[in-house]
């Protein structure tokens, strides 16, 4: 056997060979022009964009509605929190903390129909939590039983044999608010509080509904999990996981495309829905003309529907956003992107700008109405414009959930 120095010795004479120093040379030019052209591979491109996709939908899952829901939960409680100290103590710093905690709630429920298809469609969670126009006679006609002994109400009741529209957020409002301010409590009968103290409760366990159906109940925290068990809430599969993987088994979403319409579309829907309600709600001077008409709170209800969209297309809550449908607009069009997030932080201050509708009007108001609606559906029509490049991309297909039978 020879030794290692003249094993190395062989080698770089070999290496000096001309023959030998050329087919190196070939032989690394084959592997630098490989790499140059790798990129250039439609087929290595449509991989690409798929694992970019499959990164955004399983943010958008995550980030956007989980973490959303997690929020709303929370929120909901709090508001239910404040709810039982006011029927504990009935004060009038007892209602404010109640109303600013109903104000807080609702505009976090509000980004929810950004993701207004699956478990929402499925099971209609924003009927039975915000359900509006509300039955304000039957309301009084439960809240008279109450106080005659004849009814004995909690949120197990209300969400399973009372409709709902005599539940939800714009139930509590009406109990809570008064011509855009909170009652006082002196006006607030023992009965209502009963009953409003029920009406947060069904809030707080349709909203664990919710979130159970994205998350899967197996997946919630022990805590949350026996709230649903004792609420009588059935168990709920995991809605985000076929959700993030299209195509697998188990998956009602036929392909990537399938999924990022759902995404688009909806977020698209929410805009095209919250540019007549700028004029329907703000260019008119009576608030019953909104749903929020107790407690006036209109313009914050279509800012925070656009919060919704804007959540949806960056990629989650600000401070925990990830992959983001943006991402995929600006690869293909960078323009578009900008101009998107432009009109969305044009319309909050447009419709910011308007002040407030039911006080006294300046001039210029049914200008700046106009002047909102206007910035409204041109951030429609540029989201418009992204979602066909970004949902019809080859990668993405098939574009539907079925398949020609000649491709088959």
């Amino acid at each position: 056997m020879k030794s290692g120095k003249n094993n190395k010795t062989d080698g770089k004479k070999l290496l000096q060979r001309p023959m030998v120093r050329i087919a190196g040379l070939v032989a690394l030019a084959g592997v630098v022009c490989g790499a140059m052209l790798l990129p250039k591979s439609a087929a290595v491109q449509a991989c690409l964009t798929q694992r970019k996709i499959d990164a955004v939908i399983a943010d958008y899952a995550d980030k956007v509605v989980l973490h959303t829901l997690e929020r709303v939960v929370a929120i909901n409680e709090a508001l239910n929190g404040a709810v039982a100290q006011l029927q504990a103590n009935a004060t009038d710093a007892g209602v404010e903390e109640a109303a600013k905690a109903w104000r807080a709630a609702r505009a976090q429920w509000q980004p929810i129909q950004s993701f207004a298809f699956g478990p929402a469609a499925f099971y209609d969670f924003d009927k039975q939590v915000a359900s509006w126009p509300i039955d304000r006679p039957m309301i009084e006609h439960s809240i008279a039983q109450i106080a005659a002994g004849t009814l004995a109400i909690d949120s197990g009741l209300l969400r399973r044999k009372i409709n709902s529209t005599q539940r939800g957020f714009f139930t509590a409002e009406h109990l809570l608010f008064r011509d855009g301010k909170p009652r006082k409590a002196a006006a607030i009968r023992p009965a209502e509080l009963l009953y409003l103290k029920a009406v947060t409760q069904a809030i707080v366990e349709e909203s664990l509904d919710f979130q159970a159906s994205w998350a899967g109940s197996a997946n919630l925290p022990p805590a949350a999990a026996a709230r649903l068990k004792a609420a009588q809430l059935p168990e709920r599969p995991s809605y985000a996981a076929e959700f993030a993987h299209p195509g697998a088994p188990g998956s009602r979403y036929f392909s990537r495309s399938v999924v990022l319409q759902e995404m688009f579309q909806e977020s698209h829907t929410v805009v095209e829905d919250v540019c007549p309600l700028i004029e329907e709600w703000l260019g008119s001077a009576d608030p019953r003309d909104s749903e929020s008409q107790d407690s006036r709170n209109a313009a914050a209800d279509l800012v925070n529907l656009l919060q919704g969209v804007e959540n949806a297309y960056l990629g989650g809550v600000e401070g925990n956003r990830g992959r983001a449908m943006a991402e995929l607009v600006a690869a293909k069009d960078e323009v578009i992107d900008r101009r998107i997030r432009i009109a969305l932080a044009d319309v909050r201050h447009r419709i910011n700008a308007v002040g407030d509708p039911y006080g006294e009007t300046t001039a210029d108001h049914e200008l700046k109405v106009r002047i909102a609606a206007a910035s409204c559906w041109k951030l429609a029509n540029k989201f418009a414009a992204a979602i066909v490049p970004v949902c019809m991309d080859p990668a993405a297909e098939p574009w539907a959930a079925y398949v020609p039978s000649s491709a088959l």
